[in-house]
């Protein structure tokens, strides 16, 4: 797997109940949390596809087309105080033996950014809303930027072009921030005009393997998943490539165009966020074994200067987390898994908060 499409339908999964508090159930490929200012948690799913049946981009292979089922099923919800759980606006979803895409991830701007899905076939114009950041508008999703242009035009790391908005900032300069985890890039983005710009590429992983997908250079690829803006810097979370190497994943520091290893030793790290502590938290989706990914060995890690801490473990498959200002955690589980078995769950003053 070159990006972080987190392919496979790992089993039927549930939450450990003792763990946290299910706040929202009977999702499909849970992706991105948002703590809003509005005071609302927001959270983006993966979806299930739809009835259209085309060739979309392999995920696996750059270059290559596979037939999928594509529809409008990735969705934008809302938890409302009264528990009650509201659409906001929905995305193409593409659905495809053992995965599935669609929108990814959440920022705030006065309202709603959107990371929305990849595309690495350079002799066809990607379906709409494909390698994008977008808004979310009073009537759906606008897109800000094309970020699959960008890779097709500057191909910031030099290997295959290949371009999966997933993590995203808003910074206090104004600019938003996209990790993005097939070009594995960091990337600026006006927000106005629409102008993407490099802010600094990531090099391979160590690989045990000879890779194709890298000029059979022995790398995995770093796969950028989340950003944060914080003391003068991004720090940035990296997934890693298959076959996911235990203790492979890490989180970097860009200060200036120059990355430098924060914290190592961590596996599949998939989210990163500011706690209202000051501190930073990260979610590790699994440990890995002969097999891959192993169930419940998820975890949200407090990052520290050179490696981790766990604070809730047991976790069946995280992709993202978000606090909301009291110190609340909340959590998306079973990002991977059968459909409707995805869900939020809430850790109630898991840190220090406001």
């Amino acid at each position: 797997m070159r990006h972080l499409w987190l392919v496979g339908l790992l089993g039927f999964t549930l939450w450990a109940l003792g763990q946290g508090v299910p706040v929202i159930t009977g999702l499909n490929g849970p992706m991105g949390l948002l703590y809003a200012p509005d005071g609302r948690l927001y959270v983006v799913e993966y979806g299930v596809g739809g009835a259209t049946q085309m060739e979309v981009p392999n995920p696996e292979k750059a270059g290559e087309k596979i037939l999928a089922r594509v529809g409008q099923s990735s969705r934008v919800l809302r938890l409302e105080p009264d528990g009650t759980v509201q659409v906001v606006t929905s995305f193409p979803s593409v659905a495809y033996e053992g995965g599935r895409s669609g929108a990814s991830r959440l920022a705030w701007l006065g309202g709603l950014l959107v990371t929305s899905g990849s595309w690495n076939l350079p002799d066809q114009e990607p379906l709409p809303l494909m390698a994008v950041l977008a808004r979310v508008g009073q009537e759906g999703p606008v897109r800000v930027a094309d970020l699959w242009a960008f890779e097709k035009a500057h191909n910031p790391d030099g290997q295959l072009l290949d371009s999966h908005p997933y993590g995203l900032t808003v910074a206090a300069d104004g600019y938003v921030y996209v990790a993005d985890a097939a070009a594995n890039a960091l990337l600026r983005v006006n927000p106005t005009t629409g102008a993407v710009s490099l802010v600094a590429a990531f090099a391979g992983l160590p690989g045990p393997f000879a890779n194709p997908a890298r000029q059979g250079a022995k790398e995995m690829d770093p796969v950028p998943t989340a950003v944060v803006a914080k003391d003068g810097a991004f720090f940035v979370s990296l997934l890693s490539g298959a076959p996911f190497l235990r203790g492979a994943a890490k989180v970097v520091r860009v200060r200036e165009g120059k990355v430098e290893d924060y914290a190592t030793g961590a596996t599949m790290l998939t989210d990163l966020q500011e706690g209202p502590d000051g501190n930073l938290y990260a979610v590790r989706f699994a440990e890995t074994g002969e097999r891959g990914p192993m169930p419940n060995t998820g975890a949200v890690l407090r990052v520290r200067p050179g490696g981790f801490e766990v604070v809730v473990e047991g976790l069946s498959f995280p992709t993202a987390l978000a606090f909301a200002p009291s110190g609340d955690l909340y959590v998306a589980v079973n990002g991977v898994g059968a459909p409707g078995s995805g869900a939020v769950l809430r850790f109630a003053k898991a840190v220090s908060g406001r």
